[in-house]
């Protein structure tokens, strides 16, 4: 006889319904993340939050894991095109000039020296 299967309406996926495989696909992140971004689905139409805190994170990284099931305000500049800002390295934590690898540094301003042409055939 075949296995049962499971269909959780969250997630849309199907497995085999045992109840090992139950318990471990509810207390997954992408069951949490896909159930709570269902039931926010209700609570962003009937209750709005009139000034929301900004999302941190996405304002320091220019994304935020939840999306758009965020309950925090994601910002966006009004000359901008794009959906999330994008960060300069001035100010990215951690992040200069100094410390990028070689292959990623800004050229010099005088230019790169020119080598003399090697014929290696």
């Amino acid at each position: 006889m075949p296995a049962r299967k499971y269909y959780c309406d969250y997630c849309d996926k199907q497995f085999q319904d045992t109840p090992a495989d139950r318990k471990r696909h509810v207390k997954g992140i992408q069951h949490l993340q896909a159930k709570a971004r269902w039931y926010d689905s209700f609570n962003q139409h009937h209750q709005q939050i009139p000034n929301p805190p900004l999302c941190f994170h996405f304002l320091n990284t220019g994304f935020c894991r939840y999306g758009h099931s965020c309950k925090y305000l994601h910002p966006i500049p009004n000359n901008a095109t794009h959906h999330a800002p994008i960060p300069s390295p001035g100010n990215v934590v951690g992040v200069s000039l100094g410390n990028l690898p070689p292959s990623l540094q800004p050229p010099p301003e005088a230019g790169y020296p020119h080598l003399p042409f090697v014929d290696w055939g």
